[in-house]
């Protein structure tokens, strides 16, 4: 009687894995089931959705047991290892949301949500992974992301972003006790090209003149737009202001080149002013703060050149440098 008792509930669970399989195929483009014996995957099956989001065929993945695996974006391997491990252990995962790289090279995000399903003795037999792809969803994520730390004219890092990298900065200079140049740029003239020409041929300098600024720095340093013609640029790694010093005179010079957005007539240069980390201050605000006050220093006395705010305080009419 127990044997036939329990041949019924192994045929119950096989008819309720097959209604299960079914359903899973028709709300999703991919599904792929790991059996488990004694705590051990021993057999990966691939639905049919797996040629359309990753390009490679259920026999392929059955020709390659380690495809899955490498498939896998190198710094997602380690969070699907543990995803796995947990199931065959008999715990609940969550859902992860992680990177695979396409057959064709193309990177593809997906939702990777697991389901256990146990035998009649409440083991672990088999768990499926149902894949999602979310790429489009993840690229208007990082859009949006993007779009709320950068400027839309200029693609340059806005106000918000640079507080945020000249405080990573700082506490870095801080461990490594070297020092951080901030850069206050602001255009010279630039009024007069606004309302002579408009705002659409501003609009063309500004980002003329923000390219210009990022060509002369390095990929370490930040160049942000804080106004409507004012840069900051962070320079981090600093022994002192000589370097600071070579990159303003770099800035100015390339601010007074030619401008093709103005047909070849040159444009608004620019005036710089400079504040170091630790010397002018140690909070991000206080910083840009004091570079701003050398730069209408600068804007006051000789456009087109740049001064330390340091050198200011210690020698009241200190002449700004020119470029």
């Amino acid at each position: 009687m127990r044997a036939a008792h329990l041949e019924e509930a192994l045929h119950a669970v096989h008819e309720s894995e097959e209604r299960y399989r079914r359903l899973l195929e028709t709300v999703t483009n991919y599904v792929y089931t790991v059996r488990v014996e004694d705590g051990r995957a021993v057999e990966t099956t691939h639905g049919e959705g797996c040629v359309r989001l990753t390009g490679y065929t259920a026999e392929e993945y059955a020709a390659d047991p380690l495809l899955w695996y490498r498939m896998v974006h190198e710094e997602d391997r380690a969070a699907v290892l543990e995803q796995a491990a947990r199931l065959l252990r008999g715990e609940s995962a969550p859902a992860l949301e992680h990177r695979i790289l396409h057959k064709d090279g193309s990177e593809r995000w997906v939702r990777n949500t697991p389901v256990i399903r146990r035998d009649a003795f409440g083991r672990v037999a088999f768990y499926d992974g149902i894949l999602q792809d979310i790429t489009g969803a993840k690229n208007m994520e990082e859009a949006a992301r993007h779009a709320s730390l950068h400027d839309a004219l200029t693609g340059l890092a806005n106000r918000h972003l640079l507080m945020d990298r000249l405080s990573r900065t700082i506490e870095s200079a801080r461990r490594d006790g070297v020092k951080v140049a901030v850069l206050f740029l602001d255009l010279d003239n630039f009024k007069p090209v606004n309302d002579r020409l408009g705002h659409a041929v501003g609009d063309e300098v500004l980002k003329e003149a923000a390219a210009r600024v990022l060509a002369q720095v390095r990929a370490s340093d930040t160049v942000a737009r804080v106004g409507g013609d004012e840069f900051v640029v962070v320079l981090p790694g600093q022994m002192g202001g000589a370097g600071a010093a070579e990159v303003s005179r770099k800035i100015i010079r390339a601010l007074g080149q030619p401008y093709a957005s103005l047909g070849g007539a040159q444009g608004p240069g620019g005036s710089v002013g400079i504040s170091l980390y630790p010397d002018d201050g140690q909070d991000p605000w206080e910083l840009v703060k004091m570079a701003d006050q050398a730069m209408y220093y600068v804007k006051n006395h000789i456009r087109s050149s740049f001064a330390f705010h340091s050198s200011l305080v210690r020698q009241a009419g200190l002449e700004p440098h020119d470029s």
